[in-house]
């Protein structure tokens, strides 16, 4: 069996696999918390299926305010810079919203579905289209500054770092453009579609999956490739690498032309690519894992949201949430975590004891919450 690609999403696939498993999922994206709202309130903010921006208390769960899209919210995870909410839509827009109404700003709009996370760096935001460019616009007025083109959908989440922007593209390639101008600086090819696989940056490299496999790292100056990691040639199209102390951690997906081989959660060596350890094996993964206090926590295809030892891969609790694709966010002593069953979970993470839950209606999927804690 040959897995095409699909343009607007993998969304039929993943229902042939939740037949299959039993469970709901979906691909999801990752984003990292800004500054505080203005409102002192501490907000989770998650996009949901059913065309809603939500703010919600983060303690109690109540709502604080939704925004209404003609698309889908819950690919893209939301980021806030400077009271200004970022986040982008299925309906082809790029939004800004003031944080603390919930008010639009302005939006901008491509030629195609956007399911990359922005990235929002020194007034600039940056993000890709299934148009097959990159885009950089004014995070204050929404006008275009530049585009580049690839010769694939761009489902992958930059990455900004010394003036340069990383990202992925489904025609195989990681890209290094000038974050002031969008110039190529250096393409390097994995050999394989890059689809919402995003880039990681530590000490000067740059880690990303693809379809084939491989785990890349690769000089964030020059674009050489310095290891490959095989996940024995299950796919790390939708892996998000998280690194810690020199420990890089990713989940692989299935094995292409054959469903009934999914893959598993990884630690390996920043160094040189080595296995540290293999846990959660053969379930699947179409969200990566977060790191919080020696501890992974990651959404699984078989339904459950894992608790993990970072040590050793031991399991330490599970929950069974329905869990979707979307990548769990850890903030003090809580995580934040999408369900399948239209419910948006708030759960301990000492224990995996539910605090509350969000319904949602018509929404099986959300995006990776954003977590504000007010200061």
């Amino acid at each position: 069996m040959n897995i095409p690609y699909l343009s607007l999403k993998k969304y039929f696939f993943y229902c042939s696999v939740l037949l299959s498993l039993s469970s709901v999922v979906s691909c999801k994206k990752d984003s990292k918390p800004n500054s505080p709202t203005p409102d002192k309130v501490d907000i989770a903010y998650v996009g949901a299926q059913d065309k809603n921006l939500y703010a919600l208390n983060a303690q109690s769960g109540a709502l604080v305010w939704k925004y209404q899209s003609t698309g889908d919210f819950s690919y893209s995870a939301p980021t806030l810079v400077n009271g200004v909410l970022y986040s982008t839509n299925t309906d082809h827009n790029l939004y800004a919203l003031d944080a603390a109404s919930g008010k639009l700003k302005w939006k901008f709009i491509t030629q195609s579905t956007v399911i990359s996370s922005p990235a929002v760096v020194n007034g600039v935001a940056y993000f890709g289209s299934d148009d097959h460019f990159v885009y950089a616009v004014d995070a204050i007025t929404g006008t275009l500054k530049w585009k580049f083109q690839t010769a694939g959908n761009v489902d992958s989440n930059p990455a900004v770092s010394n003036g340069i922007v990383y990202i992925g593209s489904v025609d195989g390639n990681l890209y290094a453009l000038d974050a002031a101008t969008g110039s190529l600086k250096w393409k390097y090819n994995t050999g394989d579609m890059i689809e919402e696989s995003s880039p990681v940056i530590s000490n000067g490299v740059v880690f990303i999956g693809s379809r084939n496999g491989y785990l890349n790292a690769v000089n964030a100056a020059t674009g050489q490739l310095k290891w490959r990691f095989n996940a024995d040639g299950v796919s790390m199209e939708q892996a998000m690498p998280v690194i810690n102390n020199g420990i890089v951690y990713f989940a692989s997906w299935y094995k292409i032309g054959d469903i009934s081989t999914p893959g598993s959660l990884y630690a390996i060596k920043e160094s040189d690519g080595s296995l540290i350890w293999k846990g959660l094996d053969d379930q699947g993964f179409t969200s990566s894992p977060t790191y919080a206090n020696g501890k992974l926590y990651i959404n699984s295809d078989d339904g459950n949201i894992y608790a993990v030892d970072a040590t050793t891969g031991k399991e330490v609790w599970k929950k069974l949430i329905n869990a979707n694709g979307a990548i769990p966010t850890v903030v003090n002593g809580k995580v934040y975590a999408g369900g399948g069953s239209n419910f948006f979970y708030v759960l301990d993470a000492n224990s995996g004891i539910e605090t509350w839950k969000f319904a949602l209606t018509n929404s099986l999927d959300t995006s990776k919450p954003l977590v504000v804690i007010a200061k």
